[in-house]
């Protein structure tokens, strides 16, 4: 589809509504696909990785945080931000979003090697359109480490996405048909 967004509103509508579409006719194909190519791009990968517990409308990445060598941390929501914690049991956060419990050891950005990221839409630039509470943005602002936002093919853009100076661009996408080195298409 080769569209002209007026607006990140506009954008997250279709997207929303495509995303409805191909979620509830089930994506578990896709998904193993997607496993295969974010595990593959793991492995080669070491410390402290960041993941997140998925909606029910967005790419899963449980199978690829069994990945053995590597240790991981999970978001918590906290004033507009997001901060990471090494955690055993989740609870229901802000949103629906299951998040560490409250005795889990938090660890500093800095610490952390890469992000694995969800997203709404993407592009190959590394372009991202969340939800659009601004969580990501804000936190990955300073952020220097990699990241990976995870996927479907059908969550990518062909087009430009709108975008303003506070968005930060992914590294890497990971989807069903492989990585994306989002690095090669930025201007």
């Amino acid at each position: 589809m080769s569209v002209s967004w007026s607006s990140k509103k506009e954008c997250r509508s279709y997207f929303k509504s495509l995303c409805a579409h191909a979620f509830a006719q089930g994506l578990v194909q896709n998904q193993q696909q997607l496993d295969f190519h974010l595990r593959r791009f793991l492995q080669s990968q070491t410390g402290i990785w960041g993941a997140y517990r998925a909606l029910p409308e967005e790419a899963q990445v449980e199978d690829a945080i069994a990945v053995p060598h590597l240790s991981w941390v999970f978001p918590r929501m906290r004033e507009g931000f997001l901060e990471f914690f090494e955690a055993q049991e989740f609870v229901s956060g802000p949103y629906g979003v299951r998040e560490p419990s409250a005795d889990s050891r938090q660890r500093n950005l800095p610490e952390i090697q890469g992000l694995l990221i969800p997203g709404l839409v993407f592009n190959k630039n590394g372009n991202r359109l969340g939800k659009g509470k601004g969580f990501y943005d804000k936190t990955l602002s300073a952020y220097r480490g990699i990241k990976v936002g995870i996927c479907f093919d059908l969550q990518i853009s062909e087009t430009a996405l709108p975008t303003e100076a506070h968005d930060v661009t992914m590294d890497f996408l990971v989807t069903e048909s492989g990585l994306i080195d989002c690095r090669k298409y930025q201007e």
